[in-house]
Order: structure tokens, then sequence, then C-alpha cells
């Protein structure tokens, strides 16, 4: 789970080293007047906040603290990326976790585990890919971004086998 968590955040990398602060600060109409910055910042912070929650064996994504530098500056968010990398190389997947969340009328307490929220942070980061490819593509075309970003893993192998 480790590297395919690290293997999206490369992706994450390769996008940020083509963008300038400008193009990742700027409010897109395509997406609702947010940015792409908004969203990388979003990623990164569920990624921390699991991390963090680790430590205690308590995660609360509701309660993650936003940090705006990770939304306007491409080399902060690429400093906490590969910091984020780093720490997922020796992460013991088994610990139990508790987990916080909040529903419409009520917030509450949930078990998981490490490896569950891997896989979470994961495919809640492919989703946001989904969204800043789109993005991207709409109004940076001269941004290289692969077919493959942000399409989730199942569909990369179905679609590898209806190909064959």
């Amino acid at each position: 789970m480790n590297q395919s968590n690290i293997a999206v955040l490369k992706q994450l990398d390769e996008l940020l080293n083509q963008l300038s602060d400008i193009e990742y600060a700027h409010p897109l109409e395509i997406i609702s007047q947010n940015t792409i910055g908004k969203h990388v910042r979003h990623i990164l912070e569920f990624y921390t906040c699991l991390l963090d929650g680790i430590e205690n064996k308590s995660v609360d994504y509701d309660a993650r603290k936003r940090n705006l530098d990770l939304e306007n500056y491409t080399k902060k968010a690429l400093e906490t990326s590969q910091s984020i990398a780093e720490k997922l190389q020796n992460l013991d997947n088994k610990t139990e976790l508790e987990l916080f969340a909040t529903l419409p009328h009520a917030r509450t307490k949930l078990t998981s585990t490490t490896e569950r929220e891997l896989y979470y942070v994961l495919e809640h980061t492919i989703h946001h890919f989904a969204i800043i490819k789109i993005a991207v593509r709409n109004a940076f075309p001269h941004i290289n971004i692969a077919d493959e970003f942000g399409v989730a893993y199942a569909t990369l192998q179905h679609q590898e086998t209806i190909s064959n």
C-alpha cells in the first residue's frame, strides 16, 4: 500500500515541477473558481493528518490543520509531498486506529487500520487528481499530464484487460 501512495505522490511532484505559482494559485472557472493549489493542499493535508494520527492512533480528517502556503506555493507543496513520501517508506501498515468522522447530524467514532486509511487516502487523492487533470488540460494545455493521472488503479487494470 505504501508504494502505491508513494507512486501517486511522485505523479503529483511531476505536475508541481511544471506549474508556476501563478498557474497553481489561479482561480479556474472549470472547477468552480477553485485552484489547483487548493486541491493539492487538501490532498497533502489528508496525508499529513493520517501520518500525525498514526502516532496517537486517532485520526480525524475533519480537524486537520489548513496550511495556505500549500495552496499558494508549488515549492512548499513539493517539499511536503516529498516529506510525506519519505515517511511512508517505513510506515507500519498494521496499526489499529480510531477514526472520527462528521456526519450530517452527529460525530461518530469508527475503528480502522493504517492500511485501510492509506487505501482511503490513495483513492481520495486519485479522485482529486481527476479534477486537477480537467483543470490543467483546460487552462494550461502546455503542461504535460499523463493520461493515467487521476484514473483509479482498478480502471487502469480493466482498460488494460479489454485492450489485450
